[in-house]
């Protein structure tokens, strides 16, 4: 498999993702016990497809390089509430930058990698398979 150039590769770790229920509470926490420190914030919104309006808070704060995401729902229903319904607050998904998103998720999908959500040209949301069921995140790297 060494040579195989179809095969993604990951080469590092830039965002952890967790779902919250009240972001505020989180970052007091995670501030005080494990120093985490500072967090910036922003809020987002829209409709979805089926014009139904939504909203999200989302807190920042960086680890070394590692970017650490809180995500509250505020309003209505966000890809992390079925998240929540089901396993309550916690690690969401992991991100990783890449030079090209839209050639990554081509190419995953491709080897049946169950694609969630893709916005071209800056994200995508797949599903990791196997064992432990987690969701990646490919995210467009800055140029």
């Amino acid at each position: 498999m060494d040579g195989d150039t179809s095969r993604f590769k990951m080469k590092a770790i830039g965002q952890i993702s967790y779902a919250v229920k009240d972001i505020d509470k989180t970052v007091d926490a995670w501030s005080r016990l494990y120093g985490i420190e500072p967090w910036t914030y922003r809020e987002n919104g829209g409709v979805d497809a089926k014009g139904r309006p939504w909203k999200v808070r989302m807190a920042f704060a960086y680890v070394g390089p590692v970017e650490i995401e809180l995500v509250q729902c505020i309003e209505g229903r966000i890809f992390q509430s079925r998240f929540l319904d089901t396993w309550g607050e916690g690690l969401h998904h992991i991100g990783c930058y890449v030079d090209d998103v839209d050639t990554e998720v081509k190419n995953l999908v491709s080897q049946g990698v169950k694609l969630f959500i893709h916005d071209p040209g800056r994200f995508a949301y797949l599903d990791a398979g196997g064992a432990g069921g987690a969701i990646f995140e490919l995210i467009q790297k800055p140029q």
